[in-house]
């Protein structure tokens, strides 16, 4: 038995069991619905640009108003200080039926404007349920798993793709209906998880903030953890301003995050167009290369990053990650993309390089750096950053590539992965094995509250 006055260290201490399990893979299923939603709007680019007479301006519009941007963006900074003031179960009992709704307007568009409404419908909800799923996820955690279930969130942002792309590609002769059968089922599935959803925990960490101990109670016995439960609400409400105390993790978190969002989100709604753009006779290619660049992002998770980012020294392992993505990309600097050879080069490690490190350790970061009063809304901040910096660049990537070339994508996406290289190895912490309340003292040197008191 763990000591009675500290539930939150029974939470650390616990094994990893089913329920852990069940729990992140219903969380982790908004990830799904992100990259689903983005990556059924990239397999309908060509469609939509026939059959809605779309210019190549009208497309940027949509790339950045979808949840590859903009409207994530927002969502995102609406949500986060609104899952740390009612909860993180709060957030997931409306949230996926408004994704639902945009994704059948979608469904049923007969001009621009049903698509440009749907996809800013979905969007919102997908800023909204993402960066809640995170925090989620990271209290719950035993403190030597963290990074293992942190990278369900991931496996499941490469999943959805894939399972849209097979429809899509299935559904191709169907023409303009394909893409109505895509967003059809991301409407179903976003139904099916909020009803799912509804037996779903509530954050142990936030609830022993607020002193709710039935909450904490309640986890404990799911894990099997007979520990008595007392906890003492925190005195001081926490404001939107407070999350500017750890502006060191902000300014940490926020360039990394863009240097990676930037090409992972480029090549999430625009590879298909290139592919197509080198001379690709089908957009099924696009789409078949696109699923090899998820297939071996997920070869990354699941062989690297789930077998030793608990184990490890995270710094190293986030390094090399993003060396192999700054490879990947260094080539086409000099090399046509239309070579082959070349574009599979960049597809593969960038791939395999953001899946084994680069993207779930900086998700780790995220949720480590920020404590349990304000972790959902420095979230929604950071991410905000991210997706809306995606939103602009993808109002003239189109534009770029066409007066440059390729190259110039590359030699950006080059320069961003090698900051990720320093800023991870200069700042960020080695976290592994260690609780959040535990990093959060290293990283801030002390300097700022880890957390209020849980317990008397």
């Amino acid at each position: 038995m763990m000591d009675s006055q500290d539930p939150i260290k029974a939470i650390d201490e616990s094994n990893l069991t089913s329920k852990h399990y069940r729990w992140t893979t219903l969380s982790a299923m908004g990830d799904f619905l992100d990259a689903g939603s983005i990556v059924a709007g990239a397999a309908s680019v060509s469609v939509w640009s026939s059959y809605f007479h779309l210019s190549p301006l009208l497309l940027g519009i949509i790339a950045s108003l979808s949840p590859n941007a903009f409207a994530a963006g927002i969502g995102a900074l609406i949500a986060g200080p609104l899952g740390d003031k009612y909860g993180r179960k709060a957030i997931y009992m409306y949230d996926l039926i408004f994704y639902a709704i945009g994704a059948l307007i979608i469904t049923f568009s007969i001009n621009y404007f049903m698509l440009v409404l749907g996809y800013i419908i979905v969007g919102l909800t997908v800023g909204i349920d993402v960066p809640t799923s995170w925090s989620l996820i990271a209290e719950y955690a035993p403190r030597k798993n963290r990074g293992r279930l942190m990278s369900f969130t991931n496996l499941f942002w490469y999943i959805g793709p894939i399972v849209i792309l097979l429809i899509g590609i299935a559904t191709t002769p169907l023409g303009v209906v394909s893409f109505r059968v895509l967003f059809g089922l991301l409407a179903i599935v976003s139904i099916v998880t909020w009803l799912l959803r509804r037996g779903l925990i509530e954050s142990p960490r936030w609830a022993a903030v607020k002193g709710k101990e039935e909450i904490v109670k309640k986890v404990l016995d799911e894990l099997g953890e007979n520990v008595s439960v007392k906890t003492s609400k925190s005195e001081s409400k926490a404001k939107w301003s407070d999350m500017f105390k750890y502006w060191k993790g902000l300014a940490f978190m926020i360039p990394i995050y863009i240097f990676w969002g930037i090409p992972a989100g480029t090549f999430g709604f625009f590879l298909p167009f290139f592919i197509e753009d080198i001379g690709a006779k089908s957009p099924i290619t696009g789409d078949l290369v696109q699923i090899a660049w998820f297939v071996t992002a997920i070869i990354g998770v699941v062989a690297v990053y789930m077998q030793l980012s608990d184990k490890v020294n995270r710094k190293v392992l986030y390094a090399i990650g993003s060396a192999i993505c700054a490879i990947g990309f260094a080539l086409p600097i000099g090399l046509p993309f239309k070579i082959l050879w070349v574009a599979l080069f960049n597809v593969f490690l960038f791939g395999f390089g953001h899946g084994m490190a680069l993207w779930p350790q900086t998700r780790v970061w995220s949720v480590e750096l920020f404590p349990t009063e304000i972790r959902n809304t420095a979230q929604g901040f950071i991410w905000a950053w991210m997706r809306i910096s995606l939103g602009i660049w993808s109002l003239f990537v189109l534009d770029i590539i066409n007066a440059i070339g390729y190259s110039a994508v590359a030699a950006i996406a080059t320069s961003f992965f090698i900051m990720n290289i320093i800023l991870g190895l200069l700042i960020g912490p080695s976290s592994q094995g260690k609780s959040l309340e535990e990093v959060i003292k290293e990283f801030y040197g002390g300097k700022v509250p880890a957390s209020p008191p849980v317990s008397k």
